[in-house]
Order: C-alpha cells, then structure tokens, then sequence
C-alpha cells in the first residue's frame, strides 16, 4: 500500500503533537546528495505562533512507514 500526503501530515500531527491549527506541508523533491536516495519527502510545519520549520525523510512519499518519519526527527532531518 502507497502512503498518501494526508497520511504523512497525520503521522507528523502525531508524532509532533501539533496544535490543530499548525499547518503541514508534504512535498517530494530531488535529492541532493548522490550518496542517498534520489528523492526525498519534505515536510514543512507552521504553528499558530508563526514558528516554521521543515525536515525531509531519505525516501518517495509512496514507500513511507510511520518509523521513517521517527527516524528522520531522531537523526536530524533524514541524514
């Protein structure tokens, strides 16, 4: 089974517990680095009081598991 961005933004609301009012948004970029995979998932988080961040995941949005996401907050953002 494919994981959908709806999906994603729910493990990170979770996962973060965000306000119900901070924004999440998912996005598949390039990667960068040729030594990793050679697209990623972005996510980026905007809370109620105007704090931004954002973080990526070493992996498409479609092969995602709910411990990629754990893995890429724990190691600092997928690397």
């Amino acid at each position: 089974m494919e994981t959908s961005a709806e999906e994603l933004e729910a493990w990170v609301r979770e996962e973060l517990s965000l306000d119900p009012a901070a924004s999440v948004a998912v996005a598949e970029k390039p990667g960068t680095d040729p030594r990793c995979s050679p697209v990623v998932t972005e996510v980026a988080v905007a809370t109620p009081d105007g704090d931004s961040y954002s973080f990526h995941i070493e992996r498409p949005l479609a092969e995602l598991e709910p411990m990629d996401l754990v893995a890429a907050l724990a190691f600092g953002g997928g690397h």
